[in-house]
């Protein structure tokens, strides 16, 4: 005899969670987390902070971040800068103990690499949330130049030259209309 058991879940969480995880083309990413999620992880991971974004079916903007360290994988994970921070929330990400040798979650980048791109990236992002778009782009650019496949760097960018566009009105969210 055969035991069959299915399960259905609902919820605003489940619902963000699938929104998240669509929200991952555009941003170039392989996953997303919600603050919520991030802060829960936050003893494990290291996070960048890639935007603010609203989702089909809910007006509140939410913070999302991509997690860059996975410590709970390997036997070393470290980020060897101060933080990496997200100033939409006015936080940094703690410093993650470990090995010199860094591992982005799903690629290796060099650490000096990864440095730089960290350093530019958390410019722009800074420049970006504060509506200055000319210097939010000048750092993207560079970010870009360090390292060209990095998508969030790649979004922003494109991002930052969208909004400065005579009739444009950036308010720094990216809204999601479609499921």
């Amino acid at each position: 005899c055969e035991y069959r058991i299915n399960y259905t879940v609902l919820g605003d969480g489940v619902n963000l969670a699938s929104r998240l995880e669509a929200a991952n083309k555009p941003f170039g990413t392989v996953v997303l987390v919600a603050e919520s999620t991030r802060s829960s992880l936050a003893a494990n991971f290291a996070f960048r902070c890639v935007g603010k974004i609203t989702v089909p079916g809910k007006s509140e903007v939410v913070a999302v971040h991509e997690p860059l360290f996975r410590s709970m994988l390997q036997p070393f994970a470290t980020i060897s800068m101060s933080s990496i921070s997200c100033p939409l929330l006015n936080e940094g990400t703690p410093t993650l103990p470990g090995d010199p040798e860094v591992l982005n979650a799903w690629r290796m980048v060099p650490k000096a690499t990864l440095e730089e791109l960290t350093r530019l990236y958390e410019k722009g992002m800074e420049h970006y949330v504060a509506g200055d778009l000319s210097d939010a782009e000048k750092s993207f650019v560079r970010a870009a130049e360090v390292a060209p496949e990095d998508g969030p760097t790649k979004l922003l960018l494109q991002l930052s030259r969208e909004g400065k566009k005579p009739g444009v009105r950036w308010d720094g969210v990216l809204r999601f209309e479609h499921k």
